[in-house]
């Protein structure tokens, strides 16, 4: 009778096994789908008093590619020229269809406003047929516009992977369990 000896795989083994595990759990990360872009545009306009000529800037968080009808989005005032309106601003409404566009990671169409208690955001690009740039409160102490639209729009540093926790702790266990099989190895041999 022929005798089969199976004996456990080499140490080698086990940690390409593991090693091939661990990878499998990175490339399975979540990549990161909300975009975060800056903004600008410059107090042109003087609707309410003369323009101040100076720029309003901020943050515009939680877009993805395509097209956004505008939930989960928030914008944050960063500065103005006189320093009114700043924080964080909630998505309020679009005129119709989308409040952004996002085409190859930048920000093609914009039609937006944003409500932080009586303050409001608006955001628009050319020709989209309905909001201007505007910033401010609802008796218009402050009011700074550019109704022609001209916003910059710069994506902000992309984050390639969000991280996750579980996969971090596991991948910690994964690498003491590696070091402790390597240990038990090398003091059998």
């Amino acid at each position: 009778m022929l005798k089969v000896n199976i004996s456990t795989p080499p140490i080698i083994a086990k940690a390409l096994a593991v090693t091939g595990f661990t990878a499998s759990l990175l490339f399975a990360a979540t990549p990161a789908n909300a975009l975060s872009f800056t903004f600008s545009f410059q107090d042109i306009d003087s609707v309410f008093g003369p323009a101040t000529n100076g720029f309003i800037t901020g943050t515009l968080d939680g877009l993805v590619e395509g097209n956004n009808p505008g939930a989960g989005i928030t914008a944050e005032v960063l500065s103005s020229p006189g320093g009114q309106g700043l924080g964080a601003y909630s998505f309020s409404n679009s005129l119709g269809g989308n409040a952004f566009v996002v085409t190859g990671g930048n920000i093609t169409f914009a039609n937006a406003a944003f409500l932080q208690g009586s303050n409001e955001l608006r955001l628009g690009t050319p020709s989209n047929g309905g909001y201007g740039n505007r910033l401010s409160d609802s008796s218009f102490s402050f009011f700074y516009a550019d109704i022609s639209n001209a916003t910059t729009f710069t994506p902000a540093t992309p984050v390639p992977f969000e991280f996750n926790p579980t996969l971090g702790l596991a991948t910690l266990g994964i690498w003491f369990g590696v070091s402790k099989l390597r240990k038990k190895y090398s003091l059998n041999h």
